[in-house]
């Protein structure tokens, strides 16, 4: 699902903002202060701007921040006593690493990173600690990740994302592995003594990928900042690292087009190129990865390069589980359905998905 674009008046202002430059900010409607708060960085224009229509959005953030600190926390805690080691990757990760105040970098969940082999322990986990487990499809090859959700006493909602590989598609999972983002991780003492997140090259290298293969390359204004701000910190040897990797992992087109599409907000930063660290040869190195920057890029063709990822046993489990999702699920997903009705609905969601694979993957529902 694309965000809303930010309308012409909006995109000089939001530009000058995020590049720290003077900006004219126009009185903002109801619904700019919406697509600004769906972009994610309404409290970051209002920390810089001082809109007055955006100060309901930083004031809840600011509000909730606390608490989701205090929940994260005690959910770190319970991992370790049960012997789960946990990487927080993504929106939390940077919040209180490459942002002024976690506040301004929204967030609707927190995401873990564990092994794949702690799934069972995490899960007893979260259970144990008065947390709802949601649903899934059952395609075990396609969503690897579970999510976890409680509301605490004074109705704030926490939910948990956790994750065992970087990515549910088959082809980029093991693009970064967690035993060696383990091994490179660095602290995040703002929200534990015991928290760790990635290091500056490999969350790099995760944004750029989970922004094009999840979302199809999604202008979210906040993901492009998350981009800047990791490479306004890094090193030159941690440039060239992520550089490196990138290219090892067969995954540099699709770096290369994040950071072009970041430097459109923020400006060219030539220490941060491709082009310094590489050679020609591995500039121009074939990548089947290159499939998903492709805008037509439909279902149908995304499903198939995934299914090639796999093993023929793992294709033939996959393909299974696509069409008959676990009874729960369906009646999950069909909640007014009459009983007796089940076998018409696998029927109906599978002409419903293969109607599906000629969309173009990312298209609005």
């Amino acid at each position: 699902m694309s965000e809303p674009p930010i309308p012409p008046p909006l995109r000089d202002a939001l530009l000058r903002t995020l590049r720290n430059e003077p900006a004219a900010w126009p009185p903002l409607t109801a619904a700019d202060v919406q697509t600004l708060a769906l972009h994610g960085v309404a409290p970051l224009v209002y920390a810089s701007a001082r809109c007055p229509e955006l100060r309901g959005e930083a004031m809840r953030a600011a509000a909730i921040e606390p608490l989701r600190l205090i929940d994260l926390r005690a959910v770190l805690t319970a991992l370790a006593a049960r012997g789960v080691d946990t990487l927080i990757v993504k929106g939390s990760a940077l919040a209180y690493d490459v942002y002024e105040a976690p506040e301004l970098r929204p967030r609707s969940d927190t995401d873990l990173l564990i092994a794949r082999e702690a799934r069972a322990a995490a899960r007893e986990v979260f259970l144990g600690n008065g947390y709802s487990e949601r649903l899934t499809s059952g395609d075990e090859h396609g969503v690897r990740q579970v999510a976890y959700s409680r509301v605490d006493s004074f109705g704030v909602e926490h939910v948990y994302d956790v994750h065992w590989d970087i990515a549910n598609a088959a082809m980029f999972a093991d693009v970064l592995r967690f035993e060696e983002l383990r091994a490179r991780a660095v602290p995040l003492p703002a929200i534990d003594p015991h928290a760790f997140g990635p290091s500056h090259a490999d969350a790099l290298l995760h944004a750029c990928v989970h922004r094009v293969v999840h979302h199809h390359g999604d202008e979210k204004v906040i993901w492009l900042c998350d981009l800047e701000r990791l490479r306004k910190r890094m090193t030159d040897e941690e440039h060239e690292r992520f550089w490196r990797l990138a290219a090892e992992r067969r995954v540099l087109s699709i770096c290369r087009r994040s950071i072009e599409e970041a430097e459109v907000w923020f400006g060219a930063f030539e220490r941060g190129r491709a082009e310094r660290w590489l050679t020609r040869d591995e500039l121009q190195q074939d990548e089947f990865s290159r499939a998903y920057l492709d805008r037509r890029l439909s279902y149908g063709r995304e499903t198939w390069i995934n299914l090639r990822a796999l093993t023929w046993r793992d294709r033939a489990q996959r393909v299974w589980q696509l069409a008959f999702p676990p009874r729960a699920f369906m009646r999950q997903s069909f909640p007014r359905a009459l009983p007796g009705t089940l076998p018409w609905l696998y029927v109906y969601r599978g002409v419903r998905g293969v109607a599906r694979l000629f969309r173009r993957a990312g298209a609005r529902a």
